[in-house]
């Protein structure tokens, strides 16, 4: 079955579509990097990535990489980010790419299109576990447009709108909502 991955800027509503769309009755997978901070500041651990980018993007490839393999095959997935954002953080870092994530990430693809929220000021908030500007949040979103692009995949933007015309659109755009067919019918789906 279908494995869509949503990617774009931090704070842009990837996590709220990601809920409307299991509201819906569709299999979610939640971001690994915010499950990674939330566990290091549960454990009283000085968080990553401020304490260790590097470490933290390895965290956040290996954890990607498992919650993709995990996935149920028996029905359609929505990820909120993947291993291709640990790709792409690699470039705000000015961390290498191993090689090894390159071959593995290959062989792992998600169908398209690929979502993308874009950078939206008026709903960006920074929390415990978001600590970056809205700056940031941008240069990521142009990272990881950059890594997807790069590893071939086709994307497209959701409107910003309320989270129930966003979740309708990445619907309406697969052609699974009753009565509608996909955006573009060649699309891999």
């Amino acid at each position: 079955m279908p494995k869509f991955a949503i990617t774009g800027a931090s704070g842009g509503g990837k996590s709220t579509l990601i809920a409307a769309l299991a509201a819906k009755g569709h299999r979610t997978v939640a971001e690994a990097g915010r499950q990674i901070v939330a566990g290091q500041l549960a454990s009283g651990g000085t968080a990553l990535p401020w304490a260790d980018r590097e470490a933290f993007a390895r965290l956040l490839f290996e954890q990607s990489i498992a919650a993709f393999d995990q996935a149920p095959a028996d029905r359609d997935v929505f990820f909120d980010r993947s291993f291709i954002e640990a790709i792409a953080y690699c470039a705000v870092i000015g961390m290498p790419v191993p090689e090894e994530w390159a071959g593995m990430a290959a062989v792992r693809r998600f169908d398209t299109p690929v979502f993308v929220c874009p950078p939206w000021p008026e709903i960006f908030i920074q929390d415990r576990e978001r600590r970056h500007d809205f700056d940031h949040a941008c240069r990521d979103h142009a990272a990881n447009i950059a890594a997807y692009a790069e590893a071939g995949y086709d994307l497209i933007e959701i409107p910003r709108a309320p989270v129930a015309d966003r979740a309708a659109f990445v619907l309406r755009t697969l052609g699974t909502l009753p009565g509608s067919e996909p955006s573009n019918p060649r699309e891999k789906r």
